[in-house]
């Protein structure tokens, strides 16, 4: 075989810089200081030279026409508590939500590894061509059940829904558009007369979870050495482990951070950040030293709301973002691995072509690319 370049499973490359997201070496006080790389300075840097030179013109109004705005700072000392409650609160709220996904995510790729290592070591002892048949199609169906979950968590950014995929099976497409309430005669049997395209995008992987556990259960009839009922239960929980993941990835796009919380913090900010020139007024030290500590102190409180923002949407192509499809790529290796352990390269070949790609990026390093990245003859 040979070991062509290939594009992701996505038309939108996983890859940005690195294999995840950013990296930094903790123990390097320089490179963490000066780091670009998913900084936040390239977006406060902005705001912090604003208000520096805001602040600039304001003193050289007030020494040039001798103007007294009559501000004692003693207000802008009350709000400094109220601004950081807000901050802390809204950054700890975020980081909080930005964790949950995480190991909601986590808990989809986990899952799917278990679930297609189950359906291995279970059904090991039917080698024949119906066992090969079954295993077919779970590894299928497992792998458009993550690419599916993949088009909900980047709809936003690609726009494109499961059944539009290039990687799925144009007959499990057409399946999907008929029981997806997509067309009018289909909706009657809706409680609402209009369904958005991202709501029956998260709609799809609970359809294939519904597929998967009927090939589950399908094992009694199809494999000549039936499972253990304890092995089918322990597959459909896992099953149920791989939806109880994507429950809390869809719970986290659809319940958005309080946007009163949201516009009150953001309110109070940028009222204490851009009114901070005034409370220097009355300072007798240099004006030098009023344009240093504005500066950092924009960059501080600033810093913390655009972190909270980046928290608040980890998908997407920003430096930060979960590299969600890489990572699905990686299960997909896993698929195709074990299935080339149990049934050999030709079903691998069979359950690559009927996918239609599932390749990893071809930003890959050679070494680290496996028979994967082979091309498959149509």
């Amino acid at each position: 075989m040979s070991f062509p370049k290939k594009e992701c499973c996505s038309s939108r490359s996983p890859m940005t810089q690195h294999n995840f997201t950013v990296t930094y070496d903790s123990g390097n006080h320089f490179q963490v200081l000066l780091q670009c790389w998913g900084s936040a300075w390239p977006r406060v840097l902005p705001y912090c030279i604003f208000n520096v030179i805001l602040s600039f013109l304001i003193e050289f109004i007030v020494d040039k026409f001798d103007i007294d705005f009559g501000y004692t700072g003693k207000g802008h000392s009350l709000m400094t508590m109220i601004v950081s409650f807000l901050l802390v609160s809204r950054i700890l709220v975020s980081y909080s939500r930005f964790q949950q996904v995480r190991s909601a995510l986590g808990t989809v790729f986990t899952t799917s590894q278990r679930l297609i290592h189950q359906m291995a070591v279970n059904s090991s002892s039917n080698l024949n061509e119906s066992g090969k048949k079954w295993r077919h199609d779970m590894a299928f169906l497992l792998m458009v059940q993550l690419r599916s979950i993949m088009a909900v968590v980047d709809y936003d950014t690609d726009k494109l829904a499961s059944w539009d995929l290039p990687e799925i099976d144009p007959q499990i497409a057409t399946q999907l558009r008929e029981v997806l309430f997509l067309d009018e005669s289909t909706k009657r049997f809706t409680h609402h007369s209009w369904v958005s395209k991202c709501e029956e995008n998260m709609r799809v992987p609970v359809r294939l979870a519904l597929s998967i556990r009927k090939t589950i259960m399908s094992e009694s009839k199809r494999l000549d050495q039936p499972m253990e009922g304890a092995e089918v239960n322990g597959m459909l929980s896992t099953a149920d482990g791989i939806m109880n993941g994507y429950y809390g990835i869809r719970a986290f796009l659809t319940a958005p951070f309080p946007f009163p919380l949201v516009q009150m913090s953001r309110t109070f900010l940028f009222l204490y950040l851009f009114t901070m020139p005034f409370a220097f007024l009355t300072d007798t030290t240099s004006a030098l030293g009023h344009y240093i500590v504005i500066f950092f102190l924009t960059y501080g409180y600033l810093g913390i709301e655009f972190v909270a923002i980046e928290l608040d949407d980890p998908f997407g192509d920003d430096d930060n973002d979960f590299n969600n499809m890489r990572m699905c790529c990686i299960s997909f290796e896993d698929v195709y691995t074990t299935i080339v352990d149990l049934d050999g390269e030709e079903w691998a070949d069979k359950l690559r072509k009927r996918f239609n790609g599932g390749k990893c990026s071809e930003d890959l390093p050679e070494e680290a690319a496996s028979w994967l990245q082979a091309s498959v003859e149509v």
